[in-house]
């Protein structure tokens, strides 16, 4: 992660506004793509032009996730390619609308995207030697997003395509065309855009359609004033001879829409969004960072062990949550000072009124909550098996972890999360998440039965803790990790230390049987796990005055 701020960091900031549009996002490698319920960026540092291209990317897939019916979708997509593609002209101009009515700043971003793809060549009007699909598709794309969207970047382009258009079809398609283009704007549901795109197919169905032939021509009446019959001949010819150019015109317009009508994928031009991700996929390859956000898996309720793991949380949590509560009570008890009225006299300033000093009354001053995010991180790795007198490392530090959270959940204006790692199979890319924030402590206590397991994939630990504190709202954010070994990428936990400093987070490192001195600037190191519990309360007080 090449960033001197974690704000800018681009997991964090897709994570929040991955929470904003309400869909999941994960960041990482070089995928930008969608399942239709998660959202892939690739990880960009913060001065790459191509972040602009991500979060348009982003807001778009995610109004297409919180709109679009895909099982209607699907259903179009099985008919034809033009069928698809025109439907999926169609609502991207209408989830765009919606997605703007929401959050309208996504306005902005989305003409990011835009802006990208029409500088860097990726955008352009049809020419008239180009297949007619693509002629006909490219003006819908254009001219909609120009005058519906009023992405105004597109309006000489649109223009270009509407002459290339008519240049190419019949005038009598182009007027019908544009009559179903008003409709656009009053689409609701992706059922209605499906509707829409097969009216247009239909439209070419009947274009295409062949004419009634012209009549025959009559023959003249006798009279006495009648034509050469050579003028007679040659007047016939001239008819059939047009009617046989008017033939040969609508045949040829017949034919053009026939090809309109099977044109196949590769006679189409890539989606917008298609080719944005494409593009991210192909030039982000060179900038992506290396250390990934890992995903953070949900660690299972054990209900069998429950019951017992909190019991023994309890019997230590209650003293400490006591304690907490009064310390914290104590350093926001009111403190009065003097001023010239009110309705309460300082008796110890009364001896001053004889030397004309005014301010004898008390007032009080405002009481304020800790307003503190906690994230309690530990280490899980396989080192953490070790046997102690009554259980393995592991079960003592997350004993510790659970009775600690359960205390401060108990403190007004704090909010605590606990997370172990690896991941639950022992991988790096993933953690487990025993406590979120606004989970209740007491609900999550069977899933403090981890077993140790993998390597120390301590910077991804690092990074998730940092990403998920960067996203709260309270003031003060801090974060208590417990180890017992060297992280297997050293210098990237060390720069990730780093970063979490500049961004303000407060970090104390405990190290078990392990000197973690040389990677926190605060820290502790105890040689017994029966320490582990007082050390971290001993923390948690020192941590809320």
């Amino acid at each position: 992660m090449q960033t001197n701020h974690l704000k800018r960091a681009m997991p964090i900031v897709a994570a929040a506004l991955g929470r904003k549009f309400g869909v999941k996002v994960i960041v990482g490698g070089n995928a930008a793509q969608t399942d239709g319920q998660t959202i892939w960026l690739p990880n960009l540092p913060p001065e790459s032009a191509l972040r602009e291209v991500a979060w348009g990317l982003l807001a778009h897939e995610a109004s297409h996730l919180r709109h679009t019916d895909m099982a209607v979708f699907r259903e179009v997509a099985a008919q034809s390619p033009l069928h698809q593609h025109l439907l999926n002209l169609l609502e991207d101009i209408r989830i765009e609308l919606s997605i703007r009515h929401a959050y309208p700043g996504t306005q902005f971003t989305l003409e990011k995207v835009v802006d990208w793809m029409l500088a860097h060549g990726q955008l352009q009007a049809p020419e008239s030697g180009h297949h007619p699909a693509r002629i006909l598709t490219a003006f819908l794309l254009l001219s909609l997003r120009a005058k519906i969207l009023g992405q105004t970047a597109l309006a000489d382009p649109a223009a270009h395509a509407e002459q290339v258009l008519r240049q190419t079809f019949p005038a009598s398609l182009v007027h019908r065309l544009m009559g179903l283009m008003s409709d656009v704007r009053g689409l609701s549901s992706t059922a209605e855009a499906a509707d829409l795109s097969a009216r247009i197919l239909h439209l070419l169905e009947e274009e295409k359609a062949p004419a009634d032939p012209p009549a025959p021509p009559k023959e003249p009446a006798e009279s006495s004033a009648k034509s050469p019959s050579e003028l007679q001949t040659n007047d016939a010819s001239e008819d059939l001879s047009d009617a046989a150019e008017a033939s040969g015109s609508q045949g040829a317009g017949a034919s053009l829409l026939q090809d309109v009508i099977e044109t196949t994928e590769d006679d189409l031009e890539c989606d917008l969004f298609k080719a944005a991700q494409q593009w991210l996929e192909q030039q982000s390859g060179r900038e992506s960072s290396s250390v990934l956000l890992p995903v953070g898996e949900e660690a299972m309720v054990d209900t069998f062990t429950a019951p017992e793991l909190l019991n023994r949380a309890r019997s230590e949590s209650r003293a400490l949550s006591t304690k907490l509560q009064g310390l914290v009570q104590a350093s926001r008890m009111d403190r009065p000072y003097a001023t010239h009225q009110g309705k309460t006299l300082m008796a110890k300033r009364l001896h001053r009124a004889g030397t004309g000093e005014a301010r004898l009354f008390a007032r009080q001053t405002a009481r304020t909550t800790p307003n503190t995010a906690v994230h309690l991180v530990v280490d899980l790795s396989g080192s953490m098996s070790r046997e102690t007198d009554t259980s393995s490392l592991a079960q003592v530090a997350q004993d510790a972890a659970l009775a600690l959270a359960m205390a401060l959940d108990t403190i007004p204006g704090v909010s605590v999360a606990v997370t172990a790692f690896p991941g639950l199979q022992g991988k790096n890319d993933s953690v487990s998440c025993l406590i979120r924030h606004g989970q209740r402590p007491t609900a999550r206590a069977g899933a403090f039965a981890q077993n140790a397991r993998g390597g120390t994939p301590f910077a991804q630990a690092l990074w998730f803790a940092a990403a998920d504190l960067m996203l709260r709202q309270e003031t003060r954010r801090l974060m208590l990790v417990m180890t017992d070994g060297e992280p297997d990428d050293a210098d990237a936990a060390l720069k990730m230390m780093a970063h979490c400093r500049q961004a303000g987070i407060e970090i104390t490192g405990v190290g078990i049987g392990y000197d973690v001195s040389w990677l926190f600037a605060r820290h502790l190191t105890i040689q017994s796990a029966s320490d582990l519990k007082r050390t971290l309360f001993g923390l948690a007080e020192r941590f809320l005055m």
